[in-house]
């Protein structure tokens, strides 16, 4: 019976030593070491710069057609990657698919018809650098930087004074961006971690032809708020 109870009493200080010894090896662990993928929803609000040859928009507002912008909703997914650099920093690249519903529209008169042009974005990716800094064991702080794809679509309605509208033009283009960014992300036990997201992007710009004389230039830029969630494997 002793040499039993004594047997008990060794295996289990061998498996409460390799909890602990476990435990510790977790806790000591970076909290943003490793892969990761997760969750994000956000705000995006796009200013589309623009120029245009039409001649009643050269006349009466200099060229550019005033509050073509568009802003909305927006969620998508995030994975990537970060390794320690010391016990400071971290480096990692990350990669992101969005969607976003944002949309605006502007009209546009003359003596001879009424104009509404739409605008607004849809799917997105985007793969980009980060450099973060440890301000708590449980804190980073990082900023972003890459390059990304956006898919754009632009409407052009024309309604005539006394007839029905006719659609122009009716599109989707796809445009790639560098953008620049940063956040900060804090661990919440588990593997889980929440952020939160800043994206600057600016695009290459495209052109919607209203006839084959007349057309516009659009180059948009666009500000992306999110909040998210990750789980680190």
């Amino acid at each position: 019976m002793t040499k039993i109870l004594r047997t008990a009493c060794i295996a289990t200080g061998l498996v409460a030593a390799t909890a602990t010894g476990a435990f510790a090896q977790s806790a000591d662990r970076n909290p943003f070491d490793g892969f990761y993928v997760g969750g994000m929803v956000g705000y995006d609000f796009l200013s589309n710069q623009n120029s245009s040859n039409l001649p009643d928009f050269d006349e009466e507002n200099g060229g550019r057609i005033s509050g073509l912008g568009s802003d909305g909703i927006a969620g998508g997914v995030v994975a990537g990657f970060n390794i320690p650099m010391g016990d400071a920093f971290i480096l990692g690249i990350e990669g992101t698919g969005r969607y976003s519903d944002a949309s605006g529209d502007t009209s546009v008169s003359d003596n001879t018809s009424d104009s509404s042009i739409e605008t607004g974005t849809r799917a997105s990716w985007s793969i980009m650098g980060r450099v973060g800094f440890l301000v708590s064991p449980t804190t980073m702080i990082y900023g972003s930087g890459g390059w990304g794809q956006t898919r754009f679509n632009t409407r052009f309605i024309n309604t005539p004074v006394g007839g029905n509208p006719t659609e122009v033009f009716d599109d989707g283009i796809t445009r790639d961006s560098w953008r620049i960014g940063g956040g900060i992300e804090a661990a919440l036990g588990g593997g889980w971690t929440a952020r939160l997201d800043y994206t600057y992007a600016n695009y290459s710009d495209y052109e919607v032809t209203v006839n084959p004389l007349n057309s516009f230039v659009i180059k948009p830029t666009a500000h992306q708020a999110s909040v998210g969630v990750s789980y680190y494997f």
